[in-house]
C-alpha cells in the first residue's frame, strides 16, 4: 500500500498518467485477496503486484485502454482447472480474479487523481480502522462514474459496519445516486518501535517498512539515529540516556528491544511490561531477561496476570537465524505471525484454507 501511494505522489508531482488495478473479488484460491493492488505507470512499470507475475502483463494492455478513454473497467482472471486452458499457463491456481483498473490522469481529470490520491494517503496515516469504497456500477455515471473513489465519513461507517458491509459488494445511495460500491475496511498500519540504533536495526527498520509497518527508531546517541541507513524509518526520537524507563509508546504499538545494554534494556522491560502494549521483544539469551525479571519482581506478578504473554525473549522464531540479516527475517516473521493471530508453524501441517475469510474479517474489526 505505501509502495502505490509513494507512486501516486511522484505520479502527481511529475504530471504522469499511471492506472490503479485493484482486487475487487476472488473466487477460490488465488496468490493475493481482495483489495490488493499494483500501480501500472504509462511507460509499463509496475508498482506492486495483483499476481505471482501472471496477470500483470495482460493488465499492461488493458491499462492502455483505460487511460485512452479515460473510462474505469474491469478484467476477470479464471484460473480454475477449465479456465486455465484459455490462459495455457498451467498455472494451477485454482481460482479467479476480478480486477478493477482506474484511470489516475492528473493532467485531464486532476479531481478524480486527487480523490484517488487522498484515498491512499488515508490508507497510509489513518490512526483507527476506517472505510473506502469504489463505484463498481453507477445509475448516473455522468454524476459518479465507474471507478470513482469515496471515504466514507465515520457515521456512515457505523451504518455499515451494522449491516454488515465492512467488505466486498454491496448497493448504496451516494450524492443522490444508485451505485453498486466496492467496499474496503482500512486497517492502520502497524506500528513497530526499535529501541536501539545498532547496526543489527538496519535491517530489522529497513524489513519492517517493506512489509508495511510505521516504524520508530529510538535511541540516546545522534551520531547512532541519524546515520542515513535508517532512512526507511517514519520517525527518529533521540532520548536522554535516563528516560528510557519514561518512553511513550502508543498502546497499539509493538516494541522491539535491541539496545546491547543491559540497564538500557531492563529500564524498558520494566517500564513496558505492565503497560497495554501487544508485543515486547527483547534481543539477546534467555537468562538476560530472566534476570530482568527477577530482579524487578516481575517474574511472579499476579497483578499482571497478561503481563508475560506479550513478552517474547528470546525474540523472533526459531529458524537458526546467525546474521543480522537472518535475525531481522525471524523478527518480522514473529511480528507477522502475533499480528495476524497465527502459530508460525510450517504450512505444510496447516489444515484450514491459507485465507480465513472470519478471521480476516475480526482483523480488520480490530483495526
Amino acid at each position: 500500500m505505501m509502495e502505490i501511494y509513494e507512486g501516486l505522489k511522484r505520479c502527481l508531482e511529475k504530471k504522469e498518467r499511471a492506472v490503479i488495478a485493484t482486487i475487487i473479488g476472488v473466487e477460490g484460491s488465488a496468490y493475493r485477496r481482495e483489495g490488493a493492488a499494483c500501480l501500472i505507470r504509462e511507460d509499463g512499470t509496475v508498482i506492486g503486484t495483483v499476481s505471482a507475475g501472471c496477470v500483470e502483463g495482460d493488465l499492461f494492455e488493458h491499462a492502455k485502454s483505460v487511460l485512452e478513454t479515460g473510462i474505469a473497467r474491469q478484467q476477470h482472471y479464471d484460473f480454475r482447472p477449465e479456465g486455465d486452458l484459455l490462459w495455457g499457463l498451467g498455472l494451477g491456481c485454482n481460482g479467479a480474479l476480478q480486477v478493477l483498473l482506474q484511470p489516475f490522469d492528473p493532467v485531464h481529470d486532476p479531481a478524480c487523481a486527487d480523490k484517488l490520491f487522498h484515498m491512499y494517503e488515508t490508507k497510509v496515516s489513518c490512526r483507527k480502522a476506517c472505510m473506502v469504497g469504489i463505484v463498481i456500477e453507477s445509475d448516473d455515471p455522468a454524476k459518479l462514474p465507474v471507478g470513482s473513489p469515496y471515504i466514507f465519513d465515520q457515521e456512515y461507517q457505523e451504518t455499515l459496519y451494522f449491516l454488515g458491509g465492512s467488505n466486498g459488494f454491496t448497493q448504496l445511495e451516494i450524492e443522490g445516486v444508485s451505485v453498486t460500491m466496492y467496499l474496503e475496511n482500512v486497517r492502520p498500519r502497524p506500528r513497530l518501535v526499535v529501541c536501539g540504533a545498532g547496526p543489527d536495526a538496519i535491517p530489522l527498520v529497513q524489513g519492517a517498512k517493506a512489509l508495511g509497518w510505521h516504524v520508530t527508531l529510538v535511541d540516546h546517541r545522534k551520531e547512532a539515529i541519524s546515520r542515513d541507513a535508517f532512512s526507511a524509518a517514519d520517525e527518529l526520537q533521540l532520548i536522554n540516556r535516563d528516560d528510557y524507563d519514561k518512553l511513550s509508546i502508543p498502546d497499539d504499538a509493538h516494541v522491539v528491544v535491541m539496545t546491547h545494554n543491559y540497564l538500557l534494556d531492563a529500564m524498558l522491560v520494566k517500564a513496558l511490561l505492565p503497560t497495554s502494549i501487544p508485543y515486547l521483544g527483547v534481543l539477546g539469551p534467555r537468562r538476560r531477561t530472566d534476570r530482568i525479571l527477577e530482579e524487578s519482581g516481575m517474574e511472579n506478578d499476579g497483578s499482571h496476570p497478561d503481563m508475560l504473554s506479550k513478552l517474547h525473549a528470546p525474540i523472533g522464531l526459531d529458524i537458526g537465524a546467525d546474521s543480522p540479516q537472518e535475525i531481522a527475517l525471524s523478527i518480522l516473521a514473529e511480528l507477522t505471525c502475533k499480528r495476524n493471530q497465527r502459530t508460525g508453524q510450517s504450512l505444510t501441517l496447516r489444515k484450514e484454507p491459507l485465507h480465513d475469510r472470519n478471521r480476516q474479517a475480526a482483523l480488520q474489526a480490530q483495526g
